[in-house]
């Protein structure tokens, strides 16, 4: 009986030192071989983290870097496909809380698929939530802080620049042109809070997200720069825009000042976040960025 409670004091503390040694040597998350991204953002964010070789497939959204595009696509991401996404028989699939329809999503859990799912809001937090949250996932931590900290740092310098300007462009961004009623953006879009950052004022704060209006109330925004993305099957040139009813009328049409920028870069909230508001700043203000490079 001795000789028992003898060896069972000296086999515990052993086992106890001996599992702790396993747990040390195992990695907490285990780096996931084939990664489905239903979001361009998170799949710059994955590309960035230099994972991209285990990307299997990609959502129409993942245009950039341009060698995503040939990834296998899995259609749209507020139209995925359940049967699409378990026939590139994934890991993890990696979507942002706008990605849908709710009844895909829910079939996709059921599945016993791992989901995880990152917010689309359109704040600077969402994007570093993205950057760690993918990096911790991808078990790749220290190279998502230094990603967070770079990308931290640029968007720091472009904001820095809007800052400086005394008397900011009146913006109207347009998601869709129609004659009887364009789709504008208000407050709480990735429009919204990109024209903000880049130093400009969005016209449009009398409702959240994205709704027509009526040529009347176009000219009412008094707009100095119309924002649109540049769409190669819409092309729309300035010409045809400020003969539309409303946008005639603007300041803007003076001068025909018409800004069309990458779509993915300007809303993408992802990596290069820091370029898109640079980028959109240097278009607001032409004679400042002249300046610059002097």
């Amino acid at each position: 009986m001795r000789m028992n409670l003898y060896f069972s004091r000296l086999l515990i503390p052993l086992l106890g030192a001996l599992l702790l040694g396993f747990m040390l040597t195992v990695p907490a998350h285990a780096e996931p071989e084939r990664i489905v991204s239903a979001d361009g953002s998170l799949t710059e964010i994955v590309h960035a983290l230099g994972a991209a070789d285990h990307l299997a497939g990609v959502d129409t959204t993942s245009l950039y870097p341009e060698e995503m595009q040939e990834l296998p696509q899995i259609g749209y991401k507020r139209a995925l496909p359940v049967e699409g996404i378990l026939s590139l028989d994934p890991d993890m699939v990696l979507l942002t809380d706008d990605a849908g329809p709710e009844k895909v999503i829910l079939q996709l859990q059921r599945s016993g698929l791992e989901l995880h799912t990152f917010s689309a809001e359109p704040t600077l937090e969402a994007v570093r939530s993205k950057v760690l949250g993918v990096a911790r996932l991808l078990d790749r931590i220290q190279e998502g802080e230094s990603l967070w900290q770079s990308i931290d740092q640029e968007v720091t310098a472009a904001r820095a620049l809007g800052e400086q300007i005394e008397d900011p462009v009146r913006v109207l961004f347009v998601l869709s042109l129609s004659d009887r009623s364009p789709l504008v953006a208000g407050r709480n879009t990735h429009a919204d809070t990109m024209i903000r950052l880049a130093g400009g004022i969005n016209v449009i704060d009398s409702f959240d997200g994205y709704k027509p209006i009526s040529p009347e109330a176009v000219a009412m925004t008094e707009a100095d720069v119309v924002l649109m993305m540049d769409q190669r099957n819409h092309a729309t040139s300035a010409e045809h825009l400020f003969q539309q009813p409303g946008f005639a009328h603007l300041p803007a049409a003076e001068q025909q000042r018409l800004i069309k920028q990458d779509g993915l870069l300007m809303l993408g909230f992802g990596p290069r976040i820091g370029k898109a508001i640079r980028q959109l700043h240097a278009a607001f203000y032409p004679a400042q960025e002249s300046d610059d490079v002097r």
